[in-house]
C-alpha cells in the first residue's frame, strides 16, 4: 500500500515571466504618450494624468521580475508564501497541464474580487497534486480569466 503524503511542498516563482525587450518597452511608452496627448487635446487633464501614471506602472511591473514563493497544500488548504487560503474558501481546481508550454494549478476561490488563484507547479508532480487535492476540492475545469488572457497577450 502506497503511503500518501500529509503535505506537498516546493517553492516556485510567482507568476509566469517573459523578459521584455527593448521594443515592448518603445511600444509601451509611444501608447502612453499617444493616450497622454489625445487627452491634452480633449482637454482632459485628468484623464491624461492618469494615462501617464499607467503607463509608468506597466513599464515597471513588465521590468520586475517575480519572487520565489513557497506553496504547501495540506490537510487545511493551500498556503502561497504566509497566505493560507482554506478549502471551505474554494470552489473548485483545476490543473491545467501541456508541457513545456503551461504547467500551473488553478484554484477557483469563493471571492468576488479574486476569483482565480494561479500557482506555477513547475517540477511538482501535477498527478499527485490533483490526488491530494481532490480529498478536499472538487476539480472542475477552470478556463483562463480575461485578465490572465489578456496579461499574457501583453506579454505579461
Amino acid at each position: 500500500m502506497e503511503n500518501k503524503p500529509n503535505t506537498i511542498e516546493w517553492e516556485a516563482a510567482e507568476y509566469e515571466h517573459r523578459e521584455k525587450t527593448a521594443d515592448w518597452f518603445w511600444a509601451v511608452g509611444i501608447i502612453t504618450l499617444a493616450a497622454v496627448v489625445s487627452a491634452f487635446l480633449l482637454e482632459n487633464f485628468l484623464l491624461a494624468i492618469l494615462s501617464g501614471l499607467i503607463g509608468f506602472s506597466i513599464s515597471l511591473y513588465g521590468a520586475k521580475k517575480p519572487a520565489t514563493v513557497k506553496f504547501k497544500i495540506g490537510s487545511r488548504g493551500v498556503q502561497i508564501g504566509g497566505k493560507l487560503y482554506d478549502y471551505e474558501n474554494l470552489n473548485s481546481f483545476w490543473i491545467d497541464y501541456d508541457p513545456p508550454r503551461r504547467k500551473e494549478l488553478i484554484l477557483e476561490s469563493k471571492k468576488t474580487f479574486m476569483p482565480h488563484i494561479n500557482i506555477m507547479l513547475e517540477d511538482t508532480d501535477p498527478e499527485e497534486v490533483r490526488e491530494y487535492l481532490s480529498q478536499f476540492v472538487k476539480e472542475e475545469k477552470i478556463e483562463e480569466s480575461w485578465a490572465s488572457t489578456i496579461s499574457r497577450i501583453l506579454g505579461f
